[in-house]
């Protein structure tokens, strides 16, 4: 069913590497100076891009590195200073044409077989500043005006997420101050998501939103939602172990003017781009009949949609994409007072994204670059979205990623751009929880292993634990093998290769340990991401797609029952954001046959490393799972299935096995109990997967049927190569796309014909 499709191998092997604040894209806003954290100097090398515009406009530059210096002021070409030593380090630069049109790329340079001498880092305490005093949790919800026949993942169209509305939250008498509102003052404005996402509320109360589309003052019920809790019952349960409602509020008055803009090859106008710090939009404005504004504009949102407030005395709609000539939308016959006024598309005409065709890196007048553009020719190119993966969660930006790190001890200051200093660098974490060469006691467990299923990394896994207020473990990520169907010496070499400290990425470190005068005196579970040099980065692409920032990319697999939307940038977020260590899971590993690192030979310290896992603070649902793998002996049973799915049917045990162990449970084991899924009321076809009431169905997430918001179809997995993995599996033994449309019945699949939908 896919053999049509063409895989990019180098691009998927280098694919490892690489909350959003909106504002109108006229003028363009300046971009922040970036003020690096100095390190210690390496190669220099010269970069430069190919790089064209359809409509031959001028085009402007961008630079940006995951680590070392960079220097290059809208030219077509920069220098970077590389830190010392070997491994993968990455530039990226952001071209732009000045009239919406935005397009990023990065180049690789890989160090370990160039003379780069290793520099010794300043070292510094991991030391945790006092956190606030976390009181109730996140709220966190979506909004959506009307519906738009333009159809971007369907033929039938979309509903509108709706950015730039003012939200309160007002507590529905489940439970607390009776019309408490939230915040207690004023309102915040839906992002360019048409998210909301409010903290301080109460855990175990019931909630109702009140919305404008006026800009006014929240006047409007706009729907109920409960908040997510532990157990997932109705009516609201008296407690709650729960943060935040992740589903949409679907409005259907008052009357919306909508429609969609778009470039001439389909893309949005302008870009939401975190790892630059660049938002960009086009503006929607309402006229009369003499061209005269009626009321304010506003922006179109993140795939370019718009929506206006019902005017009658509207004539037209005038669309301003940057530099743009505007565009006036004449509204006509269409103009409904009883509900939604869809204009449809609306094309920039003669202008797309610029084209970036190559990028080199050059050492003394020798290439060293390797170009890294997206991989194409897979199942996820039906989403082009750049934050679309491992994203679902929450979007972090430059400044929130530096707030948490300096929430949890990891920097001394953030200054307005996130930019930090007195980080600490990989030995002072391993120094703080012994583990490594200050391992004192315990014995350190390590295993190597293709993660095949949710990034295709090769990974260094290394665990210690000193009791149950004290774990410490970290992954070394390197290149993985080719996502197709690799071969068993290919596994082998990019094992070797890992074994060896050659093609590092970066180092994931993860502990469980008591912070004095943090989070009440009680352990918590803290992410740091240190580059191959042992410099702390705050950001990593783990998509081929782009930079995502801590500690949104770490809580979409790892879970943050304190987390929603994105870390607070204004120094109010906690320490403990409810993350999770997770099980090993060695169905979803690919070993090496060679000795001492096949998979025989390391089952035991899995076997270890999960019984660490347990000394983590682990929720109820990682419990169940590694107490039924290894219910008889030190072997993981790839077979197992959880007691709630025994006594189901053949199709559902299939669906779990196949379906469940391959592409889900690795992540949301990790998750707070409604979306745990080795409990099958949680995923039960009439269960509450299938509802809109807190948790967005099965069959828009995965299977993207009709009328959905852009934002969840296709949304899960929300891993871009487990997402690939699912799809591929059509038409094989493992059909993963047809034992779900078995299970739930009615699932649509997406075909690689063009029309997204099959009944």
């Amino acid at each position: 069913m896919w053999a049509s499709w063409r895989i990019d191998i180098r691009a998927v092997c280098l694919m490892a590497s690489s909350a959003i604040l909106f504002s109108s894209c006229t003028p363009k806003p300046s971009e922040p100076t970036p003020t690096p954290t100095p390190t210690p100097t390496g190669l220099t090398v010269q970069l430069s891009v190919d790089a064209t515009d359809t409509g031959g406009n001028t085009l402007a530059y961008s630079w940006r590195s995951t680590d070392g210096t960079l220097s290059g002021a809208n030219t077509a070409s920069a220098t970077w200073t590389l830190p010392g030593g070997p491994g993968l380090h990455f530039a990226y630069v952001l071209v732009s044409n000045g009239k919406g049109g935005y397009t990023d790329r990065r180049v690789a340079v890989n160090t370990d077989s160039l003379t780069n001498p290793i520099v010794a880092l300043p070292s510094v305490t991991l030391s945790a500043p006092a956190a606030p005093v976390r009181i109730g949790d996140y709220y966190r919800s979506y909004i959506s005006s009307g519906f738009t026949a333009t159809p971007y993942f369907d033929k039938n169209g979309h509903s509108v997420d709706a950015n730039n509305i003012p939200v309160v939250l007002i507590n529905g008498g489940f439970g607390g101050p009776p019309n408490a509102t939230y915040p207690s003052t004023g309102s915040l404005n839906t992002n360019v998501y048409g998210e909301f996402v409010i903290g301080g509320v109460p855990d175990g109360n019931g909630y109702w939103t009140s919305c404008s589309f006026s800009a006014g003052v929240p006047n409007l019920f706009c729907s109920s939602q409960l908040p997510l809790d532990s157990t997932f019952t109705f009516p609201m349960p008296t407690t709650a172990v729960t943060d935040y409602v992740d589903g949409s509020l679907a409005i259907g008055n008052p009357p919306m003017i909508i429609g969609t803009l778009a470039l001439q090859d389909g893309s949005p106008c302008g870009i939401e781009d975190e790892f630059f710090g660049i938002h960009v939009a086009a503006s929607a404005v309402l006229l009369d009949g003499a061209g005269n504004p009626l009321g304010t504009s506003t922006s179109t949102n993140y795939v370019g949609d718009y929506s206006l407030p019902f005017n009658s005395s509207a004539v037209s709609v005038q669309l301003q994409c940057e530099n743009a000539p505007a565009i006036v939308v004449p509204i006509g016959s269409k103009l409904n007072s009883a509900g939604t006024t869809d204009l449809g598309l609306s094309i920039v005409q003669g202008i797309s994204t610029p084209v970036v065709s190559n990028m080199t890196a050059s050492l003394n007048g020798s290439s060293v670059g390797l170009f890294l553009p997206p991989p194409v020719g897979l199942p996820s190119d039906v989403i082009t979205r750049s934050e679309a993966f491992l994203g679902f969660k929450g979007l972090d930006s430059r400044l929130s990623a530096c707030r948490y790190y300096l929430a949890i001890g990891a920097v001394k200051t953030c200054d307005s751009s996130g930019n930090f200093t007195g980080a600490v660098t990989f030995d002072d974490w391993k120094r703080a929880v012994k583990i490594g060469s200050f391992a004192s006691g315990p014995t350190e467990f390590s295993a190597k292993y293709v993660n095949k299923a949710d990034l295709n990394l090769t990974r260094d896994h290394h665990s210690i634990s000193y009791g149950p207020t004290q774990t410490g473990a970290y992954v070394c990520n390197s290149l993985g093998p080719p996502l197709a169907n690799p071969t068993q010496a290919e596994v082998d070499t990019v094992v070797d290769n890992a074994q060896q400290g050659k093609n590092l990425v970066a180092c994931v470190a993860m502990d469980y340990s008591i912070s004095p005068g943090v989070n009440n005196n009680l352990p918590f579970t803290r992410f740091l991401i240190f580059g191959p040099s042992g410099q702390l980065l705050p950001s990593v692409n783990l998509d081929g797609r782009a930079e995502k920032f801590v500690p949104g990319t770490c809580v979409v697999c790892h879970g943050g029952d304190h987390y929603a939307g994105k870390f607070p940038e204004d120094g109010s977020g906690f320490a403990d954001i409810g993350a999770h260590f997770l099980p090993y899971d060695a169905g979803n590993f690919l070993f090496s046959d060679k000795t001492g690192l096949a998979e025989a030979d390391q089952e035991e310290a899995i076997y270890n490393l999960n019984q660490n896992v347990l000394n983590s603070g682990p929720n109820i649902a990682t419990q169940e799972l590694i107490a039924g793998w290894y219910a008889n002996g030190h072997v993981l049973d790839k077979n197992y299935v959880p007691i709630s799915w025994q006594t189901q049917s053949t199709d559902a045990i299939n669906f779990y096995q196949n379906v469940v162990a391959r592409s889900c449970r690795g992540c949301h084991v990790a998750q707070i109990e409604g979306y745990n899924l080795d409990h099958y009321q949680n995923i039960s076809p009439t269960g509450v997967f299938r509802s809109n009431r807190g948790l967005a169905p099965v069959a828009t997430t995965v299977c993207g049927p009709g009328f959905v918001l852009p934002r969840l179809a296709y949304s899960m997995p929300n891993s871009l190569v487990t997402f690939d993995r699912f799809w591929l599996s059509a038409g094989t033994a493992e059909d993963q796309p047809l034992l779900t449309a078995k299970f739930f019945g009615g699932c649509q699949l997406r075909t690689q014909s063009g029309d997204p939908y099959v009944p």
